[in-house]
């Protein structure tokens, strides 16, 4: 079997910081299109946050709960994008970068047995183990 290979094209970090950070939102199902969509104008518009921080919303009738989440700090959210998919070679494009991430699942609060909120944990537990030890 013939290992493929995955080039990673980032600009200078710069250029990536000074555009508009994207809204990135995670739902609970996949939307079989690799196009623009009027996000702002068909789903945030009738999205409603409540007192406590939560959001709701829907999907074609489908109830949604969300939660905005943050990239926790010293990491920072990309977005690639990828022009035309080889057998043997990708390349992936960095076009924008995000702070946060709107987390939605099907009308239930997202909560930490979600699998994005314990892999975000796994950063935490990694800097813990991996950090030098202070023998005092």
């Amino acid at each position: 079997m013939e290992q493929q290979q995955i080039h990673i094209q980032i600009e200078k970090s710069e250029a990536l910081s000074t555009r508009k950070k994207s809204n990135v939102q995670l739902l609970p199902f996949k939307i079989h299109a690799d196009c623009e969509a009027k996000v702002e104008q068909y789903f945030n518009n009738f999205v409603q946050k409540s007192e406590n921080g939560q959001l709701s919303g829907s999907f074609r009738g489908y109830p949604l709960k969300g939660q905005t989440i943050e990239v926790p700090k010293g990491y920072k959210g990309v977005i690639f994008h990828e022009s035309k998919c080889m057998q043997k070679e990708r390349n992936l494009y960095a076009v924008n970068n995000f702070d946060t991430i709107t987390y939605w699942n099907w009308s239930k609060i997202p909560s930490k047995n979600d699998a994005i909120m314990q892999a975000l944990d796994w950063i935490d537990i990694a800097e813990a183990l991996h950090s030098p030890i202070n023998e005092e």
